[in-house]
């Protein structure tokens, strides 16, 4: 008997701490399996928001593209569309009033009840905006920018939906849904900043800037969302965002960043607001399915976990049963743990510090994007991976914050371990016990290294540009100075001239008061005449970026005040043939360095060959070094019968850097220089072609033309 109250102790002992841990497990379980359930149900009604915000983000959008063109017509387009669009949106926000106090959404989230509260301040200006619009009495700036800020607030809403979700799968189809949404939230304002653009009467280069910015954040956004996005949602998208309108936008985007004017204005406003409205349609259509397939995983989610709940439930009731799913769940439960953490640690970019910034835990993904190990990290200090670029003004205010207890949010360089560096975006918060106070600081980041280093990379283009600029007007300015030298020649060996003349006369005695005044005048002749040079030389190198109104026949008379005694100088011949008065609204400078440019390539060129003759079995061939300018149906030449350009190297005589003056160190950065400020900064097109001259004497030589065409000059 005692021996089987021992055995039955020995056996009851396992079989009530199995009964406790059972009881304890399942209360565990349903406790978790019904938080689960809570976070769904809100997470539900966050998303069915966030599709109700999406409807009225393209209204919205629609509206500000309408608007757009209707200020910047004067009121002459889009009037009755307008109007219907707005019955529209206002249809879109009652049936969002409706919504929230139907489901009592502010309850789910500070940051969203916050997000929609200034939503609706701002949709109360709304009525005073469409006034203005109506009586034209806003820009097409302010108003666009309006419409702008009230998108962000239902986009920042959308955003804050995604952080509610505690499920990695869904987590991640959110976040790849907010980040297609911004992306069409861009191509919305792309269509109203291209509206504007084509109904302006002037071309404006800033908005040139914002139309291309626009372009760029729109692909960024894109690269987010395939990065993020399920196999099947990829599918979906790269299936229906295709068509003959996507490829139209894509056309008419070309030919606006190209910034010439002519070519612009050859869009019609409504194919621009026809093609990409359609667009944006197809982006609506995307929307609606991301949307339909997040609730769906999200209520198939759902059902799942109450259907758990109530098994669990019911299991309670039979011991036996209870017992051997308990077991299972107990599996399950270690199994899903170990899956979620694993999800966790390969893809967020995670670390934990103790009070002091003594790593306590890191993330797989961390130790990728750093180089270092776990065992590297962990119980070294967070410094470990500052980068010295960054100021340490930046990590006194991060502490500052997080000791007060607050989120601190910005962007960090961090170092990795060969010295390589990385960007992210960081968002650190502090921990706090069940007395309220601080144990540890716990990090999140996004790695945005990509998107760092293409901004980066734009201003080193930039600058790099900048200095090609200014090392080709250096050559230039050399290049003036010997041709000044040049000029002052002869007006300053007149004036020793004149001035032995007088000196001689006085000592004879001879100089009489008529003789006097003569010589004195052309002494005042020849200094006038260096003054006009030294002023010529002046205007022409001045650093102006202001637009005039000019001719082609006026720049070429003003380089041809610098240059042409130059080329008198040196027996070269020059004919010109100018026919074209029509005025350009340009920037002249900057064209008259072009053109000194090609007139100074050409008289390199003819200075070689009349060289190369006179070494050469040829030597007593007649060869006269000529250039011909010509100006004619809104266009310039300059040619030459130097032979022309070799058919080999004649693509690349544009290119930075390319020179064939190896003899007489050419920079290669003439040519570049003046495909780069005729084609970009005045909107024309300079291009090369050979072709045949016939001289006075009826000799025929090949040489090369170059062609100027400026944008604004309708011929």
């Amino acid at each position: 008997m005692f021996k089987n109250r021992e055995n039955i102790n020995k056996l009851l002992f396992p079989i009530v701490t199995l009964a406790l841990i059972f009881l304890i497990l399942t209360v565990s379980l349903v406790s978790f399996k019904y938080s689960k359930s809570q976070s769904l149900a809100k997470l539900e009604n966050g998303i069915i928001l966030a599709t109700k915000l999406s409807k009225l983000l393209h209204e919205t959008q629609i509206e500000r593209g309408m608007t757009a063109g209707f200020i910047s017509s004067n009121g002459k387009k889009f009037n009755k569309q307008l109007s219907i669009q707005r019955e529209n949106t206002d249809q879109r926000i009652v049936e969002l009033n409706r919504f929230i106090k139907k489901s009592n959404i502010l309850n789910i989230s500070k940051e969203i009840r916050k997000n929609l509260n200034q939503a609706f301040i701002h949709i109360k200006k709304l009525k005073l905006i469409r006034e203005q619009v109506g009586n034209l009495s806003i820009n097409t700036k302010n108003a666009i920018t309006y419409y702008i800020e009230l998108n962000n607030l239902y986009l920042k809403t959308i955003v804050e939906v995604s952080k509610i979700s505690e499920l990695p799968n869904i987590t991640q189809n959110i976040v790849a849904y907010s980040n297609f949404l911004y992306s069409s939230e861009n191509a919305g304002i792309e269509r109203a900043v291209g509206t504007t653009i084509l109904t302006n009467d002037k071309l404006e280069q800033n908005k040139i800037n914002e139309f291309n910015s626009l372009i760029v954040k729109q692909k960024l956004y894109n690269d987010i969302f395939f990065k993020y996005a399920s196999d099947e949602f990829k599918a979906y998208y790269k299936k229906h965002f295709i068509g003959d309108s996507i490829k139209k936008v894509n056309q008419m985007r070309t030919t606006i960043l190209c910034y010439k004017e002519s070519d612009i204005e050859k869009i019609e406003i409504n194919d621009w607001f026809y093609n990409i409205t359609k667009k944006i349609n197809k982006l609506k259509e995307i929307d609606d399915y991301l949307s339909d397939e997040v609730i769906s995983s999200i209520k198939k989610e759902l059902k799942g976990t109450q259907n758990e709940l109530m098994i669990f439930v019911i299991l309670n009731i039979a011991s036996i049963v209870i017992f051997t799913i308990m077991i299972l769940l107990i599996l399950n439960l270690v199994k899903s743990k170990a899956r979620l953490s694993k999800i966790i640690d390969k893809y967020i970019i995670s670390s934990t510090t103790d009070l002091k910034g003594i790593i306590t835990e890191v993330s797989q993904a961390f130790c990728d994007i750093s180089g270092y190990t776990k065992k590297e990290l962990i119980g070294k200090p967070h410094n470990i991976i500052r980068n010295p670029d960054m100021p340490s003004s930046a990590f006194a205010d991060m502490w500052s914050t997080i000791k007060a207890g607050n989120i601190w949010k910005g962007q960090v360089k961090n170092r990795k371990k060969d010295n390589g560096y990385y960007w992210v975006d960081a968002n650190i918060e502090p921990l706090f016990n069940k007395n309220g106070d601080i144990e540890s600081y716990m990090a999140i980041r996004i790695d945005i290294t990509s998107k760092v280093d293409l901004e980066g990379e734009i201003e080193k283009n930039k600058q790099q540009n900048n200095l090609m600029m200014h090392q080709s007007r250096l050559a230039q300015m050399g290049e003036m100075i010997s041709m000044i030298a040049h000029q002052w020649r002869q007006p300053l060996a007149a004036i020793s001239s004149t001035s032995g003349a007088i000196n001689l006369k006085s000592q004879l005695g001879i100089l009489d008061s008529e003789t006097t005044i003569k010589l004195s005048n052309k002494i005042s002749e020849y200094s006038e005449h260096l003054s006009k040079t030294i002023d010529d030389f002046r205007e022409f190198f001045k650093s102006n970026k202001e637009k005039n109104d000019t001719s082609y026949n006026e720049l070429v008379e003003s380089v041809l005040g610098i240059v042409e005694t130059s080329l008198t100088t040196k027996n070269i011949k020059l004919i010109t043939n100018l026919n074209c008065d029509k005025k350009l609204y340009t920037y002249p400078n900057e064209i008259k360095q072009v053109i000194l440019n090609l007139i100074k390539n050409s008289e390199d060129i003819l200075l070689d060959k009349q060289k190369d003759i006179k070494t050469t079995i040829d030597k007593h061939k007649e060869f006269i070094p000529t250039i011909i300018i010509e100006s004619n149906n809104g266009i310039l030449t300059i040619s030459d019968n130097g032979g022309g350009v070799r058919e080999d190297i004649i693509d690349k005589v544009f290119d930075p850097y390319f020179s064939t003056k190896t003899k007489r160190d050419g920079t290669g950065l003439g040519l570049y220089m003046s495909k780069t400020i005729i084609e970009e900064h005045c909107a024309g097109k300079l291009s090369v072609y050979n072709n045949e001259m016939t001289d006075s004497n009826g000799t025929v030589s090949n040489g090369a033309v170059f062609t100027i065409m400026i944008g604004n000059n309708d011929g």
